[in-house]
């Protein structure tokens, strides 16, 4: 378990390879699969494309091809925090201009296609990939070996939601990304006071692109009071900073600082009487449905963060709780609250809880000592998640389900394993334009893998990921065998 503080560990020539080889299998794996488009994902889209094109956060010249839209004085914005798109805007910029340059049209189905790959790999995929480097990295300030902290991050990157929601363009894994970097820097135990700039900075952006990461900045915040006070106005100084980048936005946008994308989101996403219109009373069942229940369950879906259930009561003396296992734990506890108290808890046409993406890694952070003591059943459980993962990537998803209410009797991740083992993958007919009037008829290229683009067929197109993952253990086991084991500095 975490102790107090965290432990900077010494970057050995093995820790650089280790974190390389983490980097190249997991951008090749996250940018492998496109899940397409659908409102959440065109709302940003759309949202990036008039930031660039139109030099606007107003969509209204795009609102037929999102649902995810709210209105004021006649304009139509996407009811999506701005951070998102601001994160993706200079990666479009660079395409738009290149393309028209080109002589190629942006607003192609094509283009446009391409276009939302590269901005879904930029704002998911690229962060999926930090998150796996920065557990990596919290492992072996926690005193794991190179060849522990490989294998727990891999069985991360490989086994948890992060895989399929890396070829979407919804904002939880970004979210996921800039909330644990920044309780990276501020655990660690020798904070510099750029670090503590770049925590706070990196806090205020999350709130900027899920307002939800609010209550866990403030966990950062009190952190911060009680164990480095004099650190605390460079982290409010950094947090302050992308506060004030959102109030403007918000009184550019809708004529108040204190009106945002989700406040002027349509009627059809409220409930009446419920505390903004999505919040209402915690509803201790759901705790089930998030976690065990075949259609929400985090643990059925992804086994392998069972690892982390299994450290409680197993470490050696008794489990510390300390500011450092309180914080996440904190957060862990807040995105279950929120989840069982948001009317929208299933997420809609997904898989899994998505909502509860941002307090995974912060879960799996805890993992170390279940896997030193239960490593045959944690490596089961890290297989069984990459087959799940796997699957869900190369089939969609974004499965059809209801957005509120009770959950069906429907497993999304067997439907999953069902159609990949009919050779059906990439399923998704949902396009980035396909609500709007350059809509394409042709579904077939909606969704994706690179392997369908070079040729490949049906399960034939996972040939190039079973090479990349046998490459990976092949690499890791010659990176970790040999000579001590490299442990951090204790």
């Amino acid at each position: 378990m975490p102790s107090s503080p965290l432990h900077d560990p010494i970057a050995t020539g093995q820790d650089r390879r280790a974190l390389a080889l983490l980097f190249c299998i997991f951008a090749f794996c996250y940018g492998y699969f496109y899940q397409g488009g659908g409102w959440n994902q065109n709302s940003h889209f759309d949202t990036i494309r008039a930031l660039v094109e139109r030099g606007t956060m107003e969509i209204t010249e795009y609102s037929q091809n999102t649902g995810d839209i709210g209105s004021i004085n006649g304009r139509v914005y996407s009811n999506k925090p701005p951070g998102l798109a601001l994160v993706g805007a200079p990666f479009y910029f660079a395409a738009y201009h290149l393309q028209r340059a080109l002589g190629l049209d942006p607003s192609s189905v094509r283009q446009a296609t391409f276009n939302a790959h590269l901005l879904t790999f930029c704002t998911s995929g690229m962060p999926g990939v930090l998150l796996v480097l920065l557990l990596y990295w919290h492992f072996r300030g926690n005193g794991a070996t190179v060849r522990e902290g490989l294998w727990l991050a891999a069985a991360f990157g490989f086994g948890s939601l992060a895989f399929p929601y890396a070829g979407i363009m919804m904002n939880h894994l970004l979210n996921a990304c800039l909330l644990f970097a920044a309780w990276s820097l501020l655990a660690m135990s020798s904070l510099s006071r750029l670090a503590t700039l770049l925590a706070g900075l990196l806090s205020g952006m999350a709130i900027m692109t899920e307002s939800l990461a609010a209550p866990a900045v403030a966990l950062f915040l009190l952190y911060v009071l009680l164990t480095r006070v004099a650190d605390l106005p460079l982290f409010l100084l950094g947090a302050g900073l992308m506060t004030a980048v959102l109030l403007i936005h918000n009184y550019a946008c809708f004529g108040s600082p204190f009106l945002n994308n989700t406040s002027i989101m349509s009627d059809a996403f409220k409930n009446k009487g419920y505390l903004l219109g999505v919040l209402g009373w915690p509803q201790p069942v759901r705790l089930f449905w998030l976690t065990f229940h075949p259609f929400r369950g985090i643990f059925l879906c992804c086994p392998v963060l069972l690892v982390s259930l299994l450290s409680i009561g197993w470490s050696r003396p008794a489990w510390p709780v300390t500011l450092e296992t309180a914080i996440p734990l904190g957060i862990i506890t807040y995105h279950f609250l929120f989840n069982m108290s948001f009317n929208g808890w299933t997420g809609g046409w997904v898989v899994g809880p998505r909502y509860l993406i941002p307090a995974l890694p912060f879960l799996f952070s805890f993992a170390l000592t279940g896997f030193r003591r239960f490593r045959t059943v944690a490596a089961c459980m890290a297989a069984l998640s990459a087959v799940f993962m796997l699957s869900v990537s190369a089939v969609t998803v974004q499965v059809p389900s209801q957005s509120q209410g009770p959950p069906p009797r429907f497993n999304p991740v067997s439907a999953c394993l069902g159609e990949l083992a009919a050779g059906r993958v990439s399923i998704s007919s949902q396009g980035i334009l396909d609500y709007g009037p350059t809509s394409s008829n042709d579904r077939k290229w909606a969704s994706y893998n690179l392997g369908e683009l070079a040729g490949l067929h049906g399960l034939t197109s996972l040939i190039p990921i079973g090479v990349v993952f046998l490459l990976f253990v092949l690499l890791a086991r010659r990176l970790t065998t040999g000579g001590p084991p490299q442990l951090c500095r204790q």
